[in-house]
């Protein structure tokens, strides 16, 4: 993704989130915010009409004020539903704070390690979105500044769910999209744990869905993709592949889900069912 800004006759500025330059979501802003460039990647705010304050990453936005419970929501309370007890919990990626606020609904959590390379990531959420950065005060947090892929190849931890918030090619950490990474990954979950990866749009990046589900195969006998829609992704659809080693992805705990259901904008029951009906094009991709 790239973006793009054009102002108007009336001084307007329009941000253009663009997919390959063929296509994309345009948003109307109201000005910038932020800018600055940390030593991997530029990070911008904008306040904007339709979306509040948006988050932009290395020419992606990655978080907004009004659609982004959707993304979170859906990354994270499908594998926690799933799993039958989840204590200790890690998210690679998930500097924006929006996974960790997510995974503290569930009080089974005892332990969240956060892995992400950018400390000023945090920094900016922490001062332009103090609501999603609540959770960083949390003292089941601990935040690590680090690559992912470098940080699991050498942890002698356990996790029980395993979040990869980071999909973006052109991003500071590529890493997370080798096939080692996914090895990585599986060898650090407990013997009946989680990982969920975001696979981007299956409508404009198929072939990631494609090598991520060829890719993971080896190490996770169960594979469930699954998708949403969202107003601010270009494309308004986003994919994750839900794997488990031993795991029944089957399952769903109603009670547990019952005391999450009104913290939630999104997500519920139905949605979680629905989710996982796909449609065909989508299915043929994990051929």
């Amino acid at each position: 993704m790239s973006l793009n800004f054009h102002p108007d006759s009336g001084s307007s500025l329009w941000i253009q989130n663009l997919i390959h330059g063929l296509s994309g979501l345009t948003i109307r802003a109201k000005h910038p915010v932020y800018c600055n460039s940390s030593p991997f990647q530029k990070i911008e705010v904008f306040d904007t009409y339709s979306f509040g304050l948006i988050l932009c990453l290395g020419g992606s936005i990655v978080m907004t004020e009004h659609d982004s419970d959707t993304y979170h929501e859906m990354i994270v309370h499908p594998p926690m539903l799933m799993h039958t007890s989840p204590q200790k919990i890690c998210i690679i990626g998930g500097g924006d704070g929006g996974c960790l606020r997510e995974v503290l609904k569930h009080d089974t959590v005892k332990s969240v390690v956060i892995v992400d390379i950018d400390k000023m990531v945090k920094e900016t959420v922490e001062r332009y979105f103090p609501l999603q950065a609540e959770g960083f005060k949390d003292n089941r947090t601990n935040f690590i500044y680090d690559d992912g892929y470098h940080y699991l190849k050498t942890c002698e931890e356990k996790f029980d769910i395993i979040i990869v918030d980071s999909y973006d090619p052109a991003g500071p950490v590529q890493s997370l999209e080798s096939h080692d990474f996914h090895r990585v990954v599986s060898m650090c979950l407990s013997p009946n744990g989680i990982a969920v990866f975001q696979t981007d749009s299956p409508i404009t990046r198929g072939n990631f869905l494609t090598n991520t589900f060829q890719s993971v195969t080896p190490f996770f006998e169960e594979k469930r993709a699954y998708i949403c829609s969202m107003r601010s992704f270009p494309e308004g659809i986003c994919s994750f592949l839900a794997c488990g080693a031993k795991s029944d992805l089957e399952n769903f705990d109603q009670k547990r889900y019952e005391t999450i259901a009104e913290q939630c904008t999104y997500y519920n029951s139905d949605i979680h069912t629905g989710a996982f009906l796909l449609p065909q094009y989508v299915k043929l991709l994990l051929r």
